[in-house]
């Protein structure tokens, strides 16, 4: 929208081509004709409207976390945003002409801290006390300034999250408390490094594991 100070036009009111005239206590302004899209239901426009949705639902529990994990490469965009738009690349198949979310194919962060290769996560009591394993590399113990995890109940499709804010060494097994992992159960796990001070993460651990007993 431009207000019109002076000019061949000067001020005026309704449609001239493309441009609508009006004015707003006393000025003038004119604006674009809106654009109508000549068919919004085709069948391509509904299957990527329906694959937004798709994304958008699976990921709308974990919100919180995605504002930590995409925040380094959110730019002209929210953080979550930038999650459902990586995740509808990664993580969207379609079956049956519809598209369907992936949930093993989440991508959980993007960052550009160092991960290291695997983590598990054991709830060994079945009681929420979780014992985040670091695997070492080798003869290699890096340093971390801590972790963020996710961990997906797909029986009950219930999300668990955690923030450890602590330093560590890749070898060392940390401690969290959170919802009890059952025997019965099947687990998806996801995890990144943090950097709680930068708020910088890394890219997904490429093996994260939970599990009970």
């Amino acid at each position: 929208m431009g207000t019109i100070k002076q000019g061949i036009l000067g001020g005026f009111k309704g449609k001239v081509g493309t441009v609508v005239g009006s004015s707003w206590k006393g000025i003038a302004y004119m604006k674009g004709q809106a654009q109508h899209v000549k068919n919004p239901r085709t069948a391509g426009q509904i299957y990527h409207r329906d694959a937004i949705k798709a994304v958008t639902m699976a990921l709308r529990p974990i919100i919180p976390i995605l504002r930590l994990t995409f925040a380094e490469y959110a730019h002209k965009m929210s953080a979550f945003n930038k999650a459902v738009s990586v995740n509808y690349k990664a993580a969207i198949y379609e079956a049956g002409g519809e598209p369907h979310f992936n949930y093993e194919q989440l991508i959980l962060s993007k960052g550009t801290l160092k991960p290291f290769s695997y983590l598990a996560i054991n709830d060994m009591g079945e009681n929420g006390n979780y014992y985040l394993s670091t695997i070492s590399d080798g003869n290699q113990y890096p340093e971390y300034d801590g972790l963020i995890f996710a961990i997906y109940d797909v029986t009950g499709g219930v999300w668990q999250t955690g923030i450890i804010r602590q330093h560590f060494h890749v070898g060392d097994t940390l401690e969290f408390h959170g919802m009890p992992l059952l025997e019965a159960k099947e687990y998806l796990a996801y995890a990144c490094t943090y950097d709680p001070a930068s708020g910088k993460v890394s890219d997904p651990i490429a093996e994260v594991e939970a599990y009970a007993g």
